[in-house]
């Protein structure tokens, strides 16, 4: 296919999803075969209307917030879509225009308009704990979602202990040894500004809330686990003029800016009574995403994703119209050693051959030192505009292995699932939705995690997913 702007052919892929779709795709249809130890769903979720009555959102964070639910069982997969109702959702649906804030565009009428945080557009991630499917909007409460059907059951308080403005991270994670969801938000506490820390119990009970002061509100979007802490990087990327922000005059994104002469802090807490242990700081630098993190021998080493000034300000403007524009958000691998005994830090070149992002590992890994880190990235195919690739890095011997989708299909983040329980790490499966530029149709892409080869099982979708954030798997 010859394509009109080999550079923008992924901006199909932005267009608004269909809604509470559900079916079955039948085994005929499908290219190559469903492993069957693979039994589970996959959970894709991202903002799949970004548009309302023909007028673009202001940012991409701001699209209203969809799931997809591939379950895949005895070799076969049933698929179901729906987006999260929230007000913001059921309100500018029904009147067809901008009723509420978001982060990248203020609500028609000015300053009374305005007077409140961003609209939760639940958009941003997803996970499956303590029995309950939670859709993630760092800028509010979860809305929890049932999970057969996907329809949206409220947002989730865990009977009142998240409280009515607490902020809630998309990052949240599980630790493997106690089954405990930790997870943080960003505050304005009355005596400054700082971070609210949460467990959530393997039975979904919200058991102990905390809260560690910061220096500033700043744009915290991840964080990493070791076995015993909590690890916070946060980046200089905050307010340059609250007051215009407050006042309407700008945007939230317009106002939030990368400001490096305010430096940088990592601050590390305690899992176990969520006090601060120890606060390092490090030269400035922009990221988005962790990947694991671990302790040895008194360090803690935190592998993140990121961007050099010139990429995290270029993510940042493409962003603001990524509907019609190429290159999104994209770095390196970089490793960071914190040691907790004299304080020094310590910074390490991962092996990385691809632009990348979205970094993910095996789950089962987390806290623990791990072996492979799996991206999605942007190779130089026919068109090399979005996240076209798939990256699998080793740690222990420095290869990189990459798995081109092929020229006009795009990747989701990648999730890897263990071929069993006990499965040594790398042996299992790569998960990752395709949007297919030419059919302007998603698939559901299976590969063998360890070689990134040729699919295992491709299943077409009669419907796109469009471009999104985060993914999950829950076992059956």
């Amino acid at each position: 296919m010859t394509w009109e702007d080999p550079l923008t052919a992924h901006c199909s892929g932005f267009r608004t999803m269909q809604d509470n779709l559900s079916y079955s795709i039948a085994a005929q249809d499908i290219r190559g075969t469903i492993p069957e130890d693979l039994k589970g769903r996959f959970f894709r979720i991202g903002p799949a209307r970004n548009e309302l009555a023909g007028k673009p959102f202001g940012h991409w964070f701001d699209g209203d917030g969809a799931v997809s639910s591939f379950r895949v069982e005895d070799g076969q997969v049933h698929y179901r879509s729906s987006f999260v109702k929230t007000p913001k959702y059921l309100d500018e649906t029904a009147a067809q225009r901008v009723l509420y804030r978001s982060f990248g565009h203020n609500a028609p009428g000015g300053f009374f308009k305005n007077l409140h945080m961003p609209a939760n557009c639940a958009n941003t991630s997803i996970v499956y704990h303590g029995g309950k499917l939670l859709s993630l909007f760092e800028g509010g409460r979860p809305w929890r979602l049932d999970l057969e059907t996907l329809e949206t059951i409220g947002e989730e308080d865990f009977d009142g202990v998240l409280r009515t403005r607490d902020t809630y991270s998309a990052h949240g994670k599980i630790h493997p040894r106690t089954g405990d969801y930790i997870n943080f938000g960003m505050a304005a506490g009355i005596t400054g500004p700082q971070m609210n820390l949460f467990r959530v119990s393997p039975s979904g009970r919200m058991v102990k809330r905390g809260k560690v002061k910061v220096d500033r509100m700043a744009f915290c979007h991840d964080n990493a686990m070791t076995e015993n802490y909590l690890v916070v990087m946060v980046m200089p990327v905050s307010f340059k003029s609250p007051l215009n922000v407050i006042l309407a005059r700008d945007t939230i994104d317009q106002n939030m800016d990368y400001q490096p002469e305010l430096g940088m802090k990592v601050y590390v807490v305690s899992l176990d009574d969520f006090s601060l242990v120890r606060t390092f700081e490090v030269d400035p630098f922009a990221f988005a995403h962790c990947s694991n993190c671990w302790e040895e021998n008194g360090e803690l080493f935190v592998d993140v994703l990121q961007l050099n000034d010139e990429q995290g300000e270029q993510g940042k403007a493409q962003f603001r119209d990524i509907f019609h524009q190429p290159f999104p958000a994209s770095g390196k691998m970089q490793r960071y050693r914190f040691n907790m005994i004299n304080g020094s830090v310590q910074p390490e070149a991962l092996p990385n051959e691809l632009p990348c992002e979205f970094p993910q590992w095996d789950w089962r890994k987390t806290g623990t030192k791990s072996r492979i880190i799996y991206t999605a990235a942007i190779c130089q195919n026919e068109t090399p505009g979005f996240y076209n690739a798939l990256q699998r890095i080793d740690l222990e011997n420095g290869s990189v292995k990459v798995f081109d989708s092929g020229a006009g299909r795009y990747v989701s983040e990648p999730i890897f699932v263990p071929r069993t329980p006990d499965s040594p790490e790398s042996q299992g499966y790569l998960l990752t939705a395709v949007y297919d530029a030419s059919t302007e149709l998603s698939e559901l892409v299976i590969l063998d995690a360890e070689t990134l080869s040729e699919p295992i099982a491709t299943v077409p979708l009669k419907n796109h997913i469009p471009h999104g954030f985060h993914g999950g798997w829950s076992s059956l």
